[in-house]
């Protein structure tokens, strides 16, 4: 019996339709960096946006410039700002991802594990319009998480929030290592979107096969 279901966002419900080398060269841009090696920038960047502990988009901009060598502007925040609407903006909705949260949400709560940093993984939410299905939203730049998936935190914090035990509880992710091993290991079972099945998991090959999975009577979803 599946009494609570979470979801990982990024590559599961939802993907970036953007080009974000373009993304990390209009940053340097704003922030007057333009004599900076850019493959430095962006890769300085990227694993400072994939650290643990809170993390948002200032805060990775400012420990990479710390890097550089370089002072942040007076109008970081501002620059964040913009830059984090400018992202969320370019994030799209998979195919059938609305409809089987739809489904889902009628019948067991639901909450939302998502590694990145706390604000554009929020924005980015926001603008898909998810929010209102899920019970509890974990991401691992939030200060109040701090650790990113497969880190067991993330998936005792998520059913804690949904009142559930890990073995009532399945994980839907795109990722084996953080969703579908996290999970696992934590005790919860798990379907892995995209790929083959494993052992001690199923998978499915896109979100319209797991409205079908999840339909079957023999995964039986009450809340």
């Amino acid at each position: 019996m599946t009494r609570a279901i979470c979801f990982d966002f990024d590559g599961t419900l939802a993907h970036y339709t953007g080009d974000f080398a373009a993304f990390v060269a209009g940053l340097r841009a704003e922030l007057s960096l333009t004599q900076c090696d850019m493959r430095g920038f962006g890769e300085s960047l990227s694993q400072h946006l994939r650290a643990e502990g809170a993390v948002t988009l200032r805060s990775a901009l400012e420990a990479t410039l710390a890097g550089l060598e370089q002072r942040p502007p007076p109008d970081i925040e501002e620059v964040a700002t913009r830059a984090v609407a400018a992202y969320a903006a370019q994030v799209a909705l998979r195919p059938g991802a609305r409809e089987v949260l739809a489904m889902c949400a009628q019948r067991v709560p639901l909450a939302l594990v998502t590694n990145g940093p706390e604000d554009m993984q929020r924005a980015a939410v926001r603008a898909v319009g998810l929010e209102a299905f899920f019970r509890t939203i974990l991401i691992s730049g939030d200060r109040d998480v701090g650790v990113r998936k497969p880190h067991p935190r993330l998936f005792d914090l998520a059913c804690t929030g949904l009142e559930r035990r890990p073995e009532e509880t399945l994980m839907v992710g795109d990722d084996l290592h953080a969703d579908i091993e996290g999970a696992l290991v934590y005790g919860m079972r798990a379907v892995y979107v995209g790929g083959d099945g494993g052992e001690g998991f199923d998978a499915v090959p896109d979100l319209f096969a797991l409205h079908k999975f999840l339909e079957a009577p023999t995964t039986r979803l009450e809340g």
